[in-house]
């Protein structure tokens, strides 16, 4: 009993979830109530219990066995707004399946066909690909659980349309992994499409007394029902965008194209910034596909992490070049306070410019709650010096966070430290590289600044193999390949009248010597040769 009122008290804690079922009971009741045999308000009221129970249970277990399922309000009332969204496409489908049949009915030489052959065009996998795209696989897959229990409770005379109703989902959720252009949508669709007509051939061959109408309708839907799905999708997905803050793969690389104005700006006002941009993407992107995050999200959130330097760049030592260092005549809390306030800055740009609320985030969390140390010790320094027995406030010389709350933003805090440290180094070999990859790995781990991200210890061992890889390939040495004997021969002629000089005269005899060498060898070769071959 006492495990029972656990599951219940567990299950009722969950406000998002509640909201949930009670949108999802509600409207698929309101929808389906008038196709539904029966008009009892029992069985109504249970059809409605059913549904709210199971959706209730669905949202729970996914927020228990789906890492990345945060299920907060915006993105549950985003899963709300599809499911709703969905329920009512498949009322307009049986309005459609309806007075379609009704007209079939009075044409002649046209079979009669029934309303649910016509479920096999309903685009119950267009909800999948939009929540795909928009809130990634774990919300997708919970959006195919729960469409595919209401199919079951409401059509229990169509047995397979529950099964269809997954598979289609779940195949829209795979074939979509990877939205990387608008070709995608037509892929996805094209998968859903081939497994959906495959289930119509199955409902074919168990139901015997389909009419010719019957198959061709259930086999042409079928075929139909993926590029239906695939172009709701693609027509609502920017909508979900624009109105929820999301930012699909396929924004973020139009965002990494540098044509953005920001990526103008920082190139311009902050050069060194920018380049360190880019190597941190490279890093990034890296990282997030060795761990399986985001490494889109990742590169581009690497290219505006630092945009609030184009408001002060001379203050960053990236940018100084041969200057003089303006924090020489700044005390040590006037320029952590500059340094700092990049951050905010940075906030503020990307606010104004529209960015997506995930690359604002991780601009405000690229820091995390780091101190300001070379600052901080500074100014420890110049209080010892007055008195042995002072202390500072270490508050202003702290970033204001709050740490990285994805794999992402703690994937950029990483590359971040690591990258500025690259550049410092003076012979940066395999070696050398890889200690001070894993030194600040487990610098920042021990702080704490990684607690929230997700990231796990295998994954920061994932991520400085790859920090380790990318840095070697940009900082490897070059060899000093020598001169071409034609040049250095060139210039060690002697001019008109003029001895040749003693490093000439020592080239050309080496030259000389090593030439009679190659011939003395071979003709020894060859000898050798005439030998093995009898004839010598």
């Amino acid at each position: 009993m006492a495990s029972t009122g656990s599951v219940v008290s567990s299950l009722l804690r969950t406000p998002q979830g509640l909201i949930l079922a009670a949108l999802s009971a509600v409207s698929a009741e309101g929808a389906f109530h008038l196709f539904v045999p029966t008009t009892d308000p029992l069985l109504a009221l249970a059809r409605v219990a059913i549904v709210f129970i199971a959706v209730l249970v669905i949202f729970r277990l996914a927020q228990v066995t789906l890492p990345r399922f945060g299920a907060s309000y915006k993105d549950t009332l985003c899963l709300a707004a599809v499911l709703v969204g969905g329920v009512v496409s498949i009322f307009l489908g049986e309005i459609f399946a309806v007075s379609l049949s009704t007209y079939i009915k009075g044409v002649r030489y046209i079979a009669e066909v029934d309303t649910t052959s016509f479920a096999y065009l309903f685009p119950f996998a267009a909800g999948a690909l939009l929540l795909q795209s928009v809130l990634g696989l774990h919300y997708s897959l919970v959006y195919s659980l729960i469409i595919s229990m209401i199919i079951g409770v409401y059509y229990p005379h169509e047995f397979l349309l529950a099964p269809y109703t997954l598979i289609t989902t779940f195949v829209a959720c795979l074939g979509f992994s990877q939205f990387r252009s608008r070709s995608a949508y037509l892929k996805g669709g094209l998968y859903v499409s081939l497994f959906a007509f495959a289930i119509a051939f199955c409902s074919v061959l168990l139901d015997g007394d389909d009419t010719t109408s019957d198959i061709a309708v259930k086999l042409v839907g079928s075929l139909l029902n993926g590029f239906l799905s695939c172009f709701i999708a693609s027509g609502l997905t920017p909508v979900f965008e624009y109105l929820g803050g999301y930012a699909t793969d396929m924004r973020l690389i139009e965002m990494a194209t540098l044509d953005h104005p920001l990526l103008k700006e920082l190139s311009v006002q902050a050069p060194g910034t920018w380049n360190h941009s880019m190597v941190m993407g490279m890093m990034a992107e890296s990282a997030a596909e060795s761990i399986g995050a985001n490494p889109v999200l990742s590169r581009v959130g690497a290219y505006f992490h630092d945009i609030g330097k184009t408001k002060k760049p001379l203050y960053f030592v990236e940018n100084q070049l041969a200057e003089e260092n303006r924090h020489d005549k700044l005390s040590p809390s006037m320029s952590a306070l500059i340094i700092r306030s990049h951050v905010k800055d940075g906030l503020e740009l990307a606010k104004k410019h529209g960015l997506p609320l995930t690359i604002q985030d991780m601009i405000g969390q690229h820091h995390g709650t780091m101190m300001i140390e070379f600052f901080y010790e500074k100014a420890l320094r110049e209080a010892r010096e007055q008195d042995p027995d002072a202390e500072v406030d270490p508050s202003p010389y702290t970033y204001p966070g709050p740490k990285p709350q994805t794999r992402e933003a703690g994937i950029l805090l990483l590359a971040d430290g690591i990258e500025a440290a690259a550049r410092t180094m003076s012979e940066p070999d395999v070696d050398r590289i890889q200690g001070m990859v894993q030194k600040m790995i487990n610098k920042v781990f021990s702080s704490g600044q990684l607690e929230e991200s997700q990231l796990t210890l295998r994954d920061l061992h994932l991520i400085a193999k790859s920090f380790t890889r990318v840095l070697t390939g940009i900082h490897h040495k070059r060899i000093a390949y020598a001169e071409p004997v034609e040049k250095l021969s060139e210039k060690s002629k002697p001019q008109e009248g003029e001895a040749p000089s003693a490093e000439v005269a020592s080239f050309t005899a080496a030259r000389r010597a090593r030439m009679a060498s190659e011939e003395s060898k071979d003709k020894e070769a060859s000898k050798e040769d005439l030998k093995r071959l009898g004839i010598s």
